[in-house]
């Protein structure tokens, strides 16, 4: 039985797809969902930005997701879901795995490769999906356009 949904969410058309598919199950199931979205600099914009810039970077970043983790909490919380939200400081793959695994999550809800605004800031470079999909020990759902 579905009980903990992990969302990693990026605020792209993909993820909240994938956060509406997995509200739906949650309200199915009784589940409780995480949204989870991770913010760190690509290492090609480590390299070229000074501590002060990176940091502000990452601060920015941080501010505006937490923004659209809370409107996305309040879409879960509409359908009588529970939910959290967390914002980490990590690189995404390694990020979700670590955090399905303590957590002890049942389903991990994702977009496929989201080719948004903030790509570059959220993913850097490689497939979050592909990591997500061949590391997790639970299954993955992976939304499409």
């Amino acid at each position: 039985m579905l009980k903990r949904i992990l969302v990693a969410y990026d605020s792209g058309k993909k993820a909240r797809k994938a956060l509406e598919i997995a509200t739906e199950i949650a309200n199915n199931c009784h589940a409780e969902i995480f949204v989870f979205t991770s913010v760190k600099m690509p290492s090609m914009v480590a390299s070229v930005a000074d501590q002060d810039m990176l940091k502000d970077l990452e601060d920015k970043s941080c501010e505006y997701f937490k923004e659209e983790l809370a409107e996305a909490a309040e879409k879960v919380k509409a359908h009588g879901v529970p939910v959290q939200t967390l914002i980490v400081k990590d690189s995404p793959g390694p990020a979700i795995i670590s955090f399905a695994e303590k957590e002890k999550i049942d389903l991990i809800a994702m977009g496929s490769r989201n080719r948004g605004i903030l790509e570059g800031l959220m993913l850097g470079l490689g497939s979050v999906s592909n990591y997500v999909t061949q590391n997790a020990r639970c299954p993955v759902l992976i939304t499409k356009d």
